[in-house]
């Protein structure tokens, strides 16, 4: 038998988790930067690769975000930008199974850079767009706070509006 007081701390607990899911819902979500190889950033922006794989990435809030797609050296070009669709954190096994064709890279590639590794983060785009004229990195580098990361950095709003203007 339920007691009042078992009932009552059921129901707190209930309006705390839909509280939390209506602001978690209503959000902005994060945006990034991220700086992919030359070969795979042309290749998400022509819309072939759909999947990024990374060692880490964040998983909570960034549904609807906005990724900046930097092709790093020798382009040194942000050359598109797209959204994220869903972002998955599963073992490394599992992530090649489900993402391996989508993500455009060879199982040695693969298995090379998630070696030693047990799980991983698929990050899966949509609505990508190519940019007309590529924004070179030097002219990000006259934006207060825009650098190349090495892997991601979050995007300001500013980094934002300077890329899908």
């Amino acid at each position: 038998m339920i007691t009042q007081n078992k009932k009552k701390a059921h129901l707190a607990r209930t309006e705390a988790a839909h509280l939390s899911l209506a602001n978690s819902a209503s959000a902005k979500p994060k945006n990034f930067l991220i700086s992919i190889k030359p070969e795979y950033a042309s290749k998400i922006v022509d819309g072939i690769k759909t999947v990024e794989l990374r060692k880490k990435f964040p998983t909570e809030g960034v549904v609807g975000g906005i990724v900046i797609v930097y092709s790093s050296s020798p382009v040194k070009h942000i050359v598109g930008y797209g959204y994220i669709r869903e972002v998955r954190k599963a073992s490394v096994s599992a992530l090649w199974r489900r993402y391996g064709k989508l993500s455009c890279v060879t199982k040695s590639f693969f298995e090379s850079y998630f070696s030693g590794l047990n799980e991983g983060v698929a990050i899966i785009l949509s609505e990508v767009v190519k940019l007309k004229k590529p924004i070179p990195l030097d002219k990000l580098q006259r934006i207060p706070r825009i650098t190349a990361p090495q892997s991601y950095r979050y995007a300001t709003d500013t980094m934002i509006k300077t890329v899908t203007r």
